[in-house]
């Protein structure tokens, strides 16, 4: 009986995982330049717009 819940518990866990949102992208500036990404591009980045859907920061 443990075993059996045990293992609903870890179905149930994992499926959600499944449902989950992608990532959203990000408007970045650098000294020269702009960029649209999911994460930091490293140091001396900073985040100027974001919460887009697409990987080209239009919607």
């Amino acid at each position: 009986m443990r075993l059996r819940s045990a293992l609903l518990l870890t179905l149930a866990a994992l499926s959600a995982s499944a449902i989950a949102a992608p990532a959203p992208y990000y408007w970045w500036q650098g000294q020269h330049t702009t960029i649209c990404a999911q994460t930091s591009p490293g140091k001396g980045w900073t985040r100027i717009s974001g919460a887009f859907v697409k990987s080209d920061c239009s919607i």
